[in-house]
């Protein structure tokens, strides 16, 4: 078994794949179906056994009940799919743990190693939560190290393979895949990989393409000849026949990739509310597929705007766009990708594997923890082998670099010549004198490949000495940078006035791993003698700090009464100790100084305390029509202190009329909004173009949602809501153009 990981696994929403880093470079590992990726689907049978990949992906139409898909759209959500044939619960996490152990079988069966630990990658969009449910998914699935990594990062580094290639240029990488979207800017400056910005949408992909399709032609097509079964009438029946329709719409766009136009087949459909079987033909063309696509289209061009603003970079800036995705192989994507941004779009790689294969690079240059596997890196040394320490870089961008080593344990002195061989024969160092146990050799590099080097050492009289270890690697490509936080997180305080406020401990873009010590106090007595009370610690990410609503809550840590010996009192210091680490997996130690004691844990969500968001959902259209309201109250009030375009900031304006953004509930933006009020609005015509800009977006919004608040898709539902949030964020945001 390899010191180093060296699979990678791209976990998708529709499609998931496993690779293995070989010398020449990621290889592939199709599964029994000869096919290189695998659907993210499950299947649960009567008896319980369960059933992954294509074989369950085509039992969709047959048995659509049993199935479950596009479930990395829920994860770490309060969510379980039941099966009723068998009557199993599965959760998200559970789901994508068999999608896992279908993959490392193929990978078993394939090369005869029994995979233990694989690099994972994620959307750079994901949340902590979602993260840390990747990471209970894999342990579910048998691994024992399973690093996490950003998918736009994972391109990159494919892309990057052959650094005489890639050095010194910018890149968009353009990841738009079955259920979310990454877009993110990375430089390639000096040979190293560097995320410079990135934006992205977990709840938007190539099934919202899906959807539209389903619910704008598919729908009002079949409704016009058949009596199908209502959502408010059959809930159950009509959520069967979309999920078929949604089926044939997902193969209708894979055809209109290369044809102008189709022919729906709408079989297997079952019979209508008056017994007639649904059965029809429509002929789908590729513009009327892109009519719907339109306004998701514009959603990823948005996106990619505040990407490379974000950079402080144009379009014309850009040496190339990388295509990554499924969805990136419609005509109307590239197009318009090419001229939005005036760059040229490179798909030379595989939209499909090179997440895969860019994570499998990435694993080859990892090496195994301690006491993981059966020669692990840092395991104990054989009986008989002598010990050495190795120190070098494990990726190299020049074609040349150093590898230093020391020998340890009682015979260290008997080592006196050292070599070290490529292990395909492609260059040797001959033998190099060790002095003092230690040793220093300058290694010639194969480019654009992972070098595998052999160490050989021997005696004062030639004697061959085995050592350990043996063997170890480099890759010749980019380095790569330590990635980006991609949202501000923070922990929950109370501000003067006693309202919720966020404290950032680690800003947006803090490089990982990270850690911190911060000091907060008590907001209430904590006594032992008080049951089912506790301290509790939240934890949020977004850039709302006056706002926590706005933002993603990331979970609590709970210090309970039943923990502490004596009282703590209001007031009292907590030290908290918060580390995150390159996976984006959150600790937090706190250390009460009245106590003199440590608490310790992992950040979690308890399945009571996550948010209902189908009863969210309900509520989004008066939210809506509330911030609709203000804006237009705020347009007012611009136009009135401002003139025609004049900053209405001036000292002329008192700001006493500033519109109040309040409803029922209370306040919706405590603090920045009265802020404005006090300083009198500001921000001249650009904030009055961003007031346009929100009240347009909104209004698009309001029309897009229409009658699905009733939805009783959790997925939706989510996505719904964490849209809304981030346009709150934006109205949040107003404040700083002030």
């Amino acid at each position: 078994m390899s010191r180093y990981i060296d699979f990678g696994i791209d976990l998708g929403t529709t499609n998931s794949c496993i690779t293995r880093m070989r010398g020449g470079g990621p290889e592939v590992i199709q599964n029994n179906d000869q096919m290189n990726v695998t659907p993210s689907v499950v299947r649960v049978l009567k008896s319980g056994s369960l059933m992954t990949g294509r074989r369950a992906y085509n039992a969709i139409v047959e048995d659509p009940d049993n199935v479950a898909l596009e479930f990395k759209r829920v994860m770490g959500q309060k969510f379980e799919k039941t099966f009723p044939a068998s009557g199993r619960v599965l959760t998200p996490e559970e789901l994508s743990a068999e999608v896992l152990k279908a993959l490392v079988a193929d990978a078993r069966r394939r090369t005869g190693e029994e995979v233990r630990a694989a690099c994972i990658t994620v959307p750079a969009a994901f949340t902590a939560l979602q993260c840390e449910a990747t990471a209970r998914a894999a342990q579910l699935a048998g691994l024992e190290e399973y690093p996490l990594l950003q998918e736009p990062i994972a391109a990159a580094i494919a892309y990057g393979a052959r650094p005489e290639e890639a050095r010194d240029q910018r890149w968009l990488v353009f990841d738009l895949g079955g259920g979310t979207l990454d877009v993110a800017v990375v430089s390639t400056r000096g040979g190293r990989l560097h995320v410079l910005e990135h934006r992205g949408d977990n709840h938007l992909g190539g099934k919202d393409i899906d959807r539209l399709v389903v619910e704008n032609i598919f729908l009002p097509f079949l409704s016009e000849r058949f009596a199908l079964p209502r959502a408010d009438a059959d809930a159950l029946a009509h959520k069967r026949l979309f999920r078929k329709l949604a089926f044939a719409a997902e193969y209708a766009k894979i055809e209109l990739t290369s044809a102008e136009q189709t022919v729906v087949s709408f079989l297997d459909l079952g019979e209508d509310d008056e017994g007639n079987l649904i059965e029809a033909e429509l002929t789908l063309t590729r513009a009327e597929l892109e009519r719907e696509v339109g306004p998701l289209l514009a959603r990823c061009l948005r996106l990619t705007d505040e990407a490379l603003a974000g950079a402080r970079l144009t379009g014309p800036d850009l040496d190339r766009i990388l295509l990554v995705g499924g969805p990136t192989q419609m005509p109307l994507v590239r197009a318009a990708l090419e001229a939005h941004l005036g760059a040229a779009v490179d798909s030379t790689l595989d939209p499909m594997t090179v997440v895969a294969r860019g994570a499998a690079i990435y694993a080859s240059t990892v090496e195994r923890r301690e006491g993981t596997g059966d020669v692990a890196a840092g395991a104990g040394v054989s009986a008989g082998r002598l010990p050495v320490r190795l120190a070098f870089e494990p990726v190299s961008a020049a074609p040349q670099t150093l590898v230093a080593g020391k020998f340890g344990g009682r015979r260290a002195d008997e080592a006196r010549e050292v070599k070290i061989d490529a292990d395909n024969g492609f260059w040797t160092s001959g033998w190099h004198a060790v002095k003092d146990q230690l040793f220093e050799i300058p290694l010639v590099l194969q480019e654009g490949q992972l070098n595998r080097f052999l160490l050989s050492a021997r005696d004062s009289r030639g004697r061959a000495l085995e050592v350990e270890p043996g063997e170890f690697q480099i890759r010749h490509g980019l380095t790569i940078s330590a990635p980006p936080l991609p949202h501000t997180i923070s922990v929950e305080v109370s501000n003067a006035e006693g309202a919720a406020t966020l404290s950032p401990v680690f800003p947006r873009r803090t490089l990982l791993p990270a850690e911190k010590t911060v000091t907060y106090r008590a907001a209430h007595t904590l006594r032992p003698s008080e049951p089912e009370t506790s301290l509790a610690i939240k934890l949020w990410e977004g850039e709302a700090l006056t706002d926590p609503q706005a933002n993603t809550w990331v979970g609590n840590m709970h210090i309970e009464s039943e923990r502490v010996r004596r009282p703590v009192p209001e007031g009292a210091e907590l030290h908290l100790h918060i580390k995150v680490d390159a996976s984006r997996l959150i600790t937090v130690e706190v250390f009460i100084p009245h106590l003199n004691e440590h608490f310790t844990e992992s950040i979690f969500v308890a399945k009571d305390e996550e948010p209902d968001y189908l009863e969210l959902l309900k509520g989004v259209p008066v939210e809506i029509e509330n911030y609709l309201a203000w804006l237009e109250r705020l347009e007012e009030f611009l136009t009135e202190r401002g003139g025609a375009g004049e900053d209405p900031s001036g000292d002329d304006s008192s700001g006493e009329d500033f519109p109040e953004f309040i409803y029922e509930g209370g306040d919706l933006l405590p603090g920045e909004m009265q802020e404005m009020r006090r300083s009198g609005g500001g921000g001249g015509r650009g904030l009055r173009e961003e007031v346009l800009r929100l009240r347009r977006e909104l209004e698009d919004f309001d029309l897009e949602i229409g009658t699905r608040v009733e939805s009783d898709d959790q997925d939706y539902a989510r996505g719904i809501v964490e849209r809304l949030r981030e346009l709150r964020a934006r109205l949040a945001g107003l404040e700083g153009r002030a």
